[in-house]
């Protein structure tokens, strides 16, 4: 009787628990690449988020400080809040009885077509004291306005007022209502329609508290307490500047992101 032997040869189980052992070690490998790589596409696309949200929170704020009425740009103590009136339009004067009381002043139309109103003022300096609203004073406490026209125009104030200083480049403004940028918490705020507040100190007591009141969101969330907003006036051989810092947060990963600008206000009373 002839025995064949088989080739064929099963597996011990030494060498089974090894290729076990093997597969789950590069199992666990795999998985924690896989994991890495997620997770840096994660904060890859947060950071992009936070920096896409800066920019369009920061060129909001300069916009707004830009277009602002000269002398009306102020901070309160803590750098939370800005304040400022915007400008609506600004052309030059003809005639203006400096030093009198006056309803109506002669003046180069601001549009062919375009009729505005707002508040009128004439030489407005930081040491103005504009919202005060004091007669005399640089800003009238009224709203006026200042009709279209392809010729010499009447700039028609809401009451009578006296501008006690002439511009040296006889430029008159109009301009709306004050607004504030604040850090409340971690939001970011811009409001409108609360009125003219004499004391810095007094504006965040008074503003808004609501979207219905003239509350919106610019940003969320920030740091709490990030916000911070410095001014310095301008002088003769240079123009205003304002620097503003925060840092915003992403409300998922948590990353955050510290951002900083500076805003040269050009406008010249």
């Amino acid at each position: 009787m002839n025995y064949r032997h088989s080739n064929t040869q099963g597996f011990t189980l030494i060498e089974l628990v090894l290729t076990i052992s093997v597969a789950g070690i590069l199992a666990v490998i795999s998985m924690q690449f896989v994991q890495s790589t997620s997770q840096g596409f994660v904060s890859s696309a947060g950071r992009q988020q936070l920096g896409s949200a800066g920019y369009v929170v920061n060129e909001q704020i300069s916009r707004a400080i830009r277009d602002s009425l000269p002398g009306s740009i102020r901070t309160t103590s803590d750098g939370q809040c800005i304040e400022f009136m915007p400008v609506v339009a600004a052309s030059t004067y003809t005639t203006l009885n400096v030093g009198s009381s006056v309803t109506t002043f002669k003046a180069v139309p601001y549009s062919l077509t375009e009729s505005v109103s707002g508040y009128v003022s004439v030489y407005p300096i930081p040491s103005g004291n504009l919202y005060a609203q004091l007669d005399p004073g640089p800003i009238t406490p009224d709203i006026g306005s200042v009709p279209a026209g392809n010729a010499e125009i009447d700039v028609t104030l809401g009451s009578a007022h006296t501008f006690p200083t002439d511009s040296p480049e006889r430029r008159f403004f109009v301009s709306s209502g004050p607004e504030a940028i604040c850090q409340d918490g971690d939001f970011l705020y811009r409001y409108q329609n609360y009125g003219f507040i004499t004391n810095v100190a007094s504006l965040k007591a008074s503003l808004p508290v609501n979207r219905a009141a003239g509350r919106t969101v610019l940003a969320f969330p920030l740091a709490v307490g990030s916000l911070d907003f410095r001014y310095q006036t301008p002088t003769l051989s240079r123009n205003g500047l304002v620097v503003f810092e925060y840092v915003l947060q992403h409300p998922t990963t948590g990353e955050s992101l510290s951002l900083s600008q500076q805003v040269r206000v050009v406008n010249v009373p």
